[in-house]
């Protein structure tokens, strides 16, 4: 007896009018995570990227999230990526910002504004007392943006140095 053929899943019912979903970052997203991170100039080296994103992913202390398209699970259009760490200073958990892209073509569509609800849920929920982030100090569409979502500049200047150990790229 033959067997029956494979029905098709229904199409995917898109009641807000949007064509993409926020997810969190999955270890499968790899190659797609890091050409998006390529095409704003954060370039990984092939031999890091599967170490970088099991830490990202796995780490206890990171809250990531994608944006992808509603008909294809592995197409990206935004990540943001968030950590949160006790903190003596403010008696209590800081969360910080530490990447949040979104794609050229899906800018000014939501996908940044929906990308960063989810972080902010997910500090609402760890019960976080700050928010952080970098921007760049010449003033562009990013300051606009966290500035329109309640972010002020506080005046502290961030220092950086490589760890011992490290080359600079």
């Amino acid at each position: 007896m033959p067997l029956p053929p494979l029905s098709q899943p229904p199409p995917i019912k898109q009641t807000d009018g949007k064509d993409y979903r926020i997810r969190p970052l999955k270890r499968g997203d790899r190659d797609n995570a890091f050409k998006l991170l390529a095409l704003h100039g954060w370039v990984v080296p092939t031999n890091e990227q599967e170490l970088a994103i099991s830490w990202v992913v796995q780490h206890p202390e990171m809250e990531s999230f994608v944006a992808h398209d509603v008909a294809s699970f592995s197409r990206l259009f935004g990540i943001i990526t968030m950590s949160h760490r006790p903190q003596l200073r403010v008696g209590g958990r800081v969360a910080c910002i530490d990447l949040f892209v979104v794609a050229e073509e899906h800018r000014n569509k939501g996908v940044g504004t929906d990308l960063l609800a989810q972080a902010l849920r997910r500090t609402e929920a760890l019960a976080c007392k700050r928010i952080e982030l970098q921007l760049p100090p010449a003033r562009d569409g990013r300051h606009d943006f966290f500035e329109f979502n309640g972010f002020k500049k506080n005046g502290e200047e961030l220092y950086v140095r490589d760890a011992p150990g490290v080359a600079t790229r």
